[in-house]
């Protein structure tokens, strides 16, 4: 917490320096004009991305767009940074669309208003199946992205998000007692969250339960059922430690929908929170569509040589569609 805390007290003056460097490209002409796209596709994707992010970032679209080709749109929200901006970005993916947050949250765990700008964006601009909310330091892994997520929530109806929920792929158990708490403190402070644990405890979700935030797939009907009933809207106080996955998953139980588990031992996301839940090789031979965190391995490896393992893996898959 008292990290978070460091993190937005330099907001304001690192939104500063964004903003300059933005408007310094856009005199100097560095911005790509607008590419056309395509308004129907399977998957919106969207990355969320902070100072010193953007290696990581382009090397996580590149793996996507391999995966997928232009069956998914890729959003890229930049919380006013420097590194990540949308002419670095945009050089290297021109199809890119970056959203430029004005006002710097300062990172985990109020990464809510970012997530709001590119739902917002994804409902008003495309027509999709899946809204995909991925961090820089996630990582796709296999062929086939959005038709083997969305194979998964097919089969199951009911489903309005999907994702690392319940047991991870190496079959530890998810522990929702921090996310309990959170709610416990904060819910009574606001009536949006009250309100929305109410509904939900009545459609027997369990106080904290989660989706992890490193990968999670909403459906089209889930985005939209939020956003009518008004969850979407909601403005997360500048002190709060409501994440952005308890977030969504919260809204989504309160709408009725359930909460998918695609990332257990049965599943295909590779999900944990600061380093991989499996070795590379497990990961790259397996079933797994996407991992997180490529941070660190599970055998102590580094970023960049997991992501020249992987970047290595995927140079054998065939071209997607449109690449």
């Amino acid at each position: 917490m008292l990290a978070a805390l460091k993190r937005r007290r330099r907001a304001p003056l690192a939104a500063i320096r964004g903003e300059r460097a933005e408007r310094r490209d856009r005199r100097e002409g560095r911005i790509p004009p607008p590419q056309p796209r395509r308004k129907d596709v399977r998957s919106v994707v969207c990355f969320l991305c902070g100072p010193g992010d953007l290696g990581g970032l382009l090397d996580s679209i590149e793996a996507l767009r391999a995966s997928d080709g232009d069956a998914t749109q890729v959003l890229v929200v930049d919380d006013t940074s420097v590194t990540a901006r949308e002419a670095l970005v945009r050089e290297r993916f021109p199809e890119v669309e970056v959203l430029r947050n004005r006002l710097r949250t300062g990172g985990p765990p109020h990464l809510w208003p970012l997530c709001q700008l590119g739902l917002h964006h994804a409902l008003r601009h495309y027509s999709f199946e899946q809204w995909v909310k991925m961090d820089a330091d996630a990582l796709v892994t296999a062929t086939g992205f959005s038709e083997q997520t969305l194979a998964r929530l097919a089969a199951a109806p009911a489903a309005g998000m999907a994702g690392n929920t319940g047991t991870r792929c190496d079959g530890a158990p998810a522990d929702y007692r921090y996310h309990a708490g959170v709610l416990r403190a904060e819910a009574h402070r606001s009536r949006t969250l009250t309100a929305a644990v109410e509904r939900a405890r009545a459609a027997g979700w369990e106080l904290g339960e989660n989706v992890h935030g490193g990968v999670f797939c909403v459906t089209r009907a889930a985005c939209e059922a939020i956003s009518r009933a008004g969850w979407l809207a909601w403005r997360e106080p500048w002190h709060s430690l409501v994440s952005e996955d308890l977030a969504f998953s919260l809204f989504v139980r309160a709408e009725g929908f359930e909460l998918l588990s695609i990332g257990d031992p049965n599943g295909i996301f590779a999900i944990a929170n600061k380093h991989l839940p499996l070795p590379k090789e497990e990961i790259a031979g397996g079933p797994w569509v996407a991992t997180h965190s490529v941070r660190v391995g599970l055998d102590g490896e580094s970023e960049s040589d997991l992501r020249a393992f992987f970047r290595a893996h995927r140079s054998a898959w065939p071209s997607a569609p449109g690449q």
